[in-house]
């Protein structure tokens, strides 16, 4: 990375980060139970959650989308369905998810959603990471991670390429870097030497009091050398028992992303992306070479090599895959499908409990089923699965400091 991008960036995160900090009432909650993470993976551009779990036992499904739906898994061809308990079945493409959920570790939750959703990619994705409607200027996990005591930064991460809204709020910003593999601020020993003197000059005196970032800043310099040492020999580990990640951006994140857990035991959060699911156009159906298909192979075959990566510590952790909207029900006169409503969520790994979660049952396909004629109507709330891995994986014991305004259960997503 460019030193003077990267020290720009982390100099400027102190300014924002210092924003948007609540004056009071937040009670302290309990640590990590267990040492216990939660990884969040966010699919930007709304992935269409009908090809990805599959409802082959809806006929009507067959009908809305002649040329994108899933082959049902009687087929038995290379391109159908997966099956997972009869009426549901994963994209051809997930099959090494597809084990994971034969052996319980995976929740399936078909129609996520929100009353009164929006079909903007920006505005949408604003309101999952705030948990508010209209959305905040804070994050739902920046929230949770108020409620700690100390300095909670170390405590989460984003692999990306800037802190996204969930951790934002803070008054001084977590780190969020795309490569632990490319954080060096020079290129040669003597330059990195150079730097490291200036940095510790700069810093090393007590802030100038009056500055309201003063404090914040003077916080990250003194620690940027320490934080880049330690992220590069996590970023240089090396997969354990044979796990196997893909050859991408996200393949190489998920794989930082299981170092992080073994290597940084404070941490109780990490957030990551993956993009390019706004399928309005060549989606695929389940073709190895179609696009969808591509990116739910490198999803799948990414988590599955991540959990077998962690081995022991497997059972610490719980990933949370999420969207901002599904896709319509019906296919376009693209080879794909435009904004829609509910859409497919999971929590992923050795605690969760297992199997299809509906709350209310599958909302059906029918056009007096859909919402607006046109997209799948939703039977679980949101905030209902954040509920649950707050109180599950983070030992929250405060939701209205966390979700403030809902007032609704829990999804059992997590045991």
């Amino acid at each position: 990375m460019n030193r003077r991008k990267f020290l720009g960036r982390a100099l400027g995160l102190a300014g924002a980060g210092a924003m948007g900090w609540p004056s009071a009432g937040w009670a302290t909650s309990t640590a990590s139970p267990g040492g216990r993470v939660l990884v969040v993976v966010f699919m930007r551009g709304g992935w269409d959650g009908l090809n990805v779990v599959v409802p082959h036992g809806d006929d009507t499904y067959y009908s809305l989308r002649p040329t994108l739906a899933i082959r049902p898994p009687s087929d038995g061809s290379a391109t159908s369905a997966l099956d997972l308990d009869g009426f549901f079945g994963f994209h051809p493409s997930m099959s090494a998810l597809r084990n994971m959920y034969q052996s319980g570790q995976v929740a399936v939750m078909p129609a996520v959603q929100y009353a009164g959703a929006s079909t903007s990619h920006f505005t949408g994705q604003d309101i999952i990471e705030s948990a508010v409607s209209p959305s905040a200027n804070t994050g739902w996990l920046a929230r949770h991670l108020m409620q700690l005591s100390g300095d909670v930064t170390s405590k989460a991460i984003s692999l990306s390429d800037q802190v996204p809204l969930s951790l934002a709020g803070l008054p001084r910003p977590v780190s969020a870097f795309p490569d632990l593999g490319s954080l060096y601020l020079a290129s040669s020993q003597s330059d990195r030497t150079m730097l490291a003197n200036v940095i510790n000059q700069s810093y090393g005196a007590t802030p100038p009091a009056g500055h309201p970032y003063a404090a914040a800043l003077n916080g990250i310099g003194t620690s940027l050398l320490g934080e880049l040492t330690s992220l590069q020999a996590v970023g240089q580990m090396t997969p354990e028992n044979g796990a196997a990640y893909p050859n991408t951006s996200f393949g190489r994140q998920m794989r930082q992303a299981a170092a992080l857990v073994k290597g940084k035991t404070e941490l109780q959060l990490i957030t990551l992306n993956l993009g390019g699911w706004d399928t309005h156009s060549g989606q695929g159906g389940g073709q190895a070479d179609g696009r969808m298909s591509q990116l739910l192979a490198g999803f799948s075959n990414s988590v599955n090599a991540f959990f077998t990566d962690l081995g022991g510590d497997a059972s610490r952790v719980t990933l949370l895959a999420m969207s901002e909207f599904g896709r319509t029900a019906a296919e376009n006169g693209s080879g794909g499908t435009d904004h829609g409503n509910a859409s497919t969520w999971m929590a992923i790994g050795p605690t969760v409990n297992g199997g299809i979660h509906l709350g209310n049952g599958w909302p059906g396909l029918q056009p007096s089923q859909l919402r607006d004629g046109r997209a799948l109507a939703h039977t679980i709330d949101f905030r209902a699965i954040y509920a649950n891995v707050l109180t599950r994986c983070l030992g929250a014991t405060n939701l209205s400091a966390v979700l403030p305004g809902y007032s609704g259960g829990m999804v059992d997503v997590v045991v």
